[in-house]
């Protein structure tokens, strides 16, 4: 009785010839894992700034119009005076509502953050010095070197920011934006990244209702339909809601488009490269297969060993590519991901259903060239004919 074909034993007799192969696979594998992990540090380090930030703070801008101001009425001045009356009244009705903290009219500054790839900005204000603890403690920020603020244009800077930014206490704050007028006095952690600091004229990116807020109330949209706030094209609103979307146009969706190209590209060239690999592979190995066909075994038994054999290959490849893929990422992150005041995460199952959805592609295509071989497999009587 014959015993079955082995799918390992012809491995071990060609380690050279499979290890090109398997190494191949491993290596692809590492790369399309590796950018895929690159793409999502933009994403990941940017979470705080668009998901957990908003949930905390809006930023409100609204026109005249909005409240209720018309300058046709006040003909012999008073028109500004109006506006501030309004926009007072407005936000003592935030401050009573539920889920509010405080609401104050202030101007706001912006901070730049640089990721792998691209950059965002995020606004936030300029108080008074005795603002600045409550603010603190509503996002659970707690000062870790230098002092707090007590001059005009002085800087509390995240300490992931100080990073990305290549800051230390005493520089300028973003220099090539706003020159030699706020100064980076103190560092602060805080799981949102926020920045605070105080006014020094009127060097800024405008005047905002800042307003405190818990994550249920982060839907500027609720709560201006609970006071009866009508809101025209022409206000500004920055809260959980907006940045959410733009978090998913700006980030998600253009790193998935990216990554779905990258990995289209690379499976191309793995599975041109692969098909012509194994073709040359196969055609060396006709002779063999038709011994086994002589001695007894069917073409189905054949097509199992081949198949056997490509799902060890895979396998192993697959298996030193994510440990590869590993030591590649704790290299990355160890060196230039944390250093650069950059978050990170290597956990992403959906890409890894991708990468394997793409190497079965690949199995597919290269059933063509195994079945035709299969097909042609002849005894050895008949392997002249």
């Amino acid at each position: 009785m014959k015993s079955g074909l082995s799918a390992s034993k012809y491995i071990r007799n060609n380690k050279r010839t499979c290890f090109v192969l398997i190494i191949a696979l491993a290596l692809t594998f590492m790369a399309m894992y590796v950018v895929n992990y690159l793409l999502m540090v933009t994403g990941e380090s940017f979470k705080p700034i668009y998901l957990e930030m908003p949930k905390k703070v809006t930023y409100l801008a609204v026109t005249a119009e909005t409240l209720g101001v018309n300058a046709e009425d006040y003909p012999d001045g008073g028109y500004g005076k109006a506006t501030a009356e309004s926009r007072n009244e407005l936000m003592n009705r935030l401050k009573q509502t539920d889920g509010i903290r405080d609401a104050y009219y202030n101007q706001v500054l912006n901070a730049r953050y640089s990721a792998v790839f691209g950059s965002t900005g995020f606004s936030f204000p300029l108080v008074e010095p005795e603002k600045i603890p409550e603010f603190l403690e509503h996002f659970n920020a707690e000062l870790i070197e230098g002092e707090m603020p007590k001059g005009d244009g002085e800087i509390l800077c995240d300490s992931v920011i100080m990073k990305n930014a290549s800051f230390s206490v005493g520089d300028w704050f973003f220099e090539n934006m706003y020159g030699k007028t706020f100064k980076v006095v103190g560092v602060i952690s805080s799981p949102e990244m926020v920045c605070i600091g105080t006014p020094n004229g009127y060097n800024n990116t405008g005047w905002y209702i800042t307003i405190l807020t818990d994550e249920a109330h982060s839907d500027f949209s609720k709560i201006a339909d609970q006071i009866g706030l009508k809101l025209n094209a022409l206000d500004s609103v920055d809260d959980a809601v907006h940045n959410r979307e733009s978090f998913k146009e700006d980030v998600e969706d253009v790193m998935d488009s990216v990554n779905s190209v990258i990995l289209l590209v690379v499976i191309i060239f793995l599975a041109i490269s692969v098909l012509v690999a194994y073709v040359s592979f196969m055609r060396n190995r006709v002779n063999e297969y038709c011994l086994y066909a002589s001695i007894g075994y069917s073409k189905k038994e054949i097509y199992g060993m081949i198949m056997r054999e490509m799902g060890i290959m895979f396998g192993v490849g697959v298996l030193l590519g994510a440990l590869s893929a590993i030591v590649t990422m704790a290299v990355l992150d160890a060196t230039l991901i944390r250093p650069a005041g950059l978050l990170s995460a290597w956990w992403y199952p959906q890409h890894i259903i991708s990468i394997l959805a793409a190497y079965a592609a690949v199995v597919g295509v290269l059933q063509i060239p195994i079945l035709v071989t299969v097909f042609r497999i002849r005894t050895i009587d008949l392997m002249e004919d």
